[in-house]
């Protein structure tokens, strides 16, 4: 029985004259931590777009669990994506006018069937396990970039997703958060989840299984020190 979640094959992307991805294939396995390289407007982006379904592909397939995802109506893509995947974006997608603890619950009431002292004590339980209790009452517009990452990555913990997609995660925080940030995707990993990441740098390059490289809208893996 295979343990792949989620493989593209042959996938291709154009915006107008310009092709984007050519080709791509790639299978993300139970447990992976893929890291994805590229320079700035390499396609990155466009491609963890098509992996969580949130843009179309012009050519090739996608399987989730084994299926094609052509088969599957909007409404069960939609389905996948809320109660399957999480996400962790650069510009970190809070409510800045809802405090921390709402941004939470929020998610919690629209992923899950609990009840709001479940979700309220969900929402305690790991806001002290990242050390962020005591600013569960916080209003988001008033965090900094590094603690508004941290949010959403709990935010991530709490939704119980299968695959994790990460589009620059430390791109807007500082260093100290930056090993934080790290910390946690590693945390993620270790809980079962797989993780993809695309990023322009070097700094998760110890910490990713497999590791590729996207330039002139081809894909290519590349050595890692966490390679296995």
């Amino acid at each position: 029985m295979t343990n792949t979640i989620l493989e593209l094959r042959n996938i291709s992307k154009r915006y107008g004259d310009k092709k984007v991805l050519n080709d791509i294939s790639l299978k993300v396995n139970l447990g992976d931590m893929i890291l994805i390289k590229g320079s700035s407007g390499a396609g990155k982006s466009t491609l963890l777009n098509i992996l969580a379904f949130l843009e179309a592909k012009d050519c090739g397939e996608i399987f989730w669990k084994g299926k094609n995802i052509d088969s599957l109506t909007i409404k069960e893509k939609k389905g996948i994506r809320k109660r399957e995947m999480g996400f962790i974006f650069q510009e970190f997608n809070l409510f800045e006018n809802l405090t921390v603890k709402e941004n939470l619950d929020v998610v919690l009431s629209l992923t899950t069937k609990t009840t709001k002292e479940d979700r309220k004590g969900r929402i305690k339980e790991y806001l002290q396990k990242f050390q962020m209790e005591d600013r569960g009452d916080t209003y988001v517009k008033l965090l900094s970039g590094g603690e508004r990452q941290r949010v959403a990555i709990v935010r991530t913990f709490l939704t119980d997703s299968t695959i994790v997609f990460a589009d620059e995660p430390s791109a807007n925080v500082d260093d100290k958060n930056k090993d934080i940030i790290k910390g946690y995707l590693v945390e993620l990993k270790n809980a079962g989840k797989s993780i993809v990441i695309v990023s322009h740098d070097d700094y998760y390059d110890k910490i990713a299984n497999r590791i590729y490289e996207i330039k002139n809208g081809y894909i290519k893996k590349i050595p890692g020190e966490g390679e296995r």
